[in-house]
């Protein structure tokens, strides 16, 4: 299993008790994304909808590449990569 960093946006912060970048295991993007909601239950309705997919406006990215749909989320992580989520703001 990997250990990987997941930095939050700011928005959910005070969710995780402000810790923007928390610790996450799995291998696969989807795993570390499971580890994080059973470690933080209260991001789990920010982040996904009730099929359990990530919602439309969260956007995920493996280190630097866009991490969406499920053959991406399935991808397999190794130890040090980072997952980094992003709420779109939409609107004016």
């Amino acid at each position: 299993m990997a250990q990987v960093t997941i930095q939050l946006p700011r928005v959910l912060c005070e969710l995780t008790a402000c810790d923007r970048r928390v610790e996450a295991t799995g291998d696969t993007v989807a795993d570390a994304l499971d580890d994080l909601v059973e470690r933080q239950p209260a991001l789990a309705l920010h982040l996904f909808d009730d099929t359990g997919a990530l919602r439309r406006h969260v956007l995920c990215f493996h280190n630097e590449t866009s991490a969406r749909d499920r053959a991406e989320l399935d991808h397999p992580l190794s130890n040090g990569d980072r997952l980094t989520l992003i709420n779109s703001v939409a609107g004016g």
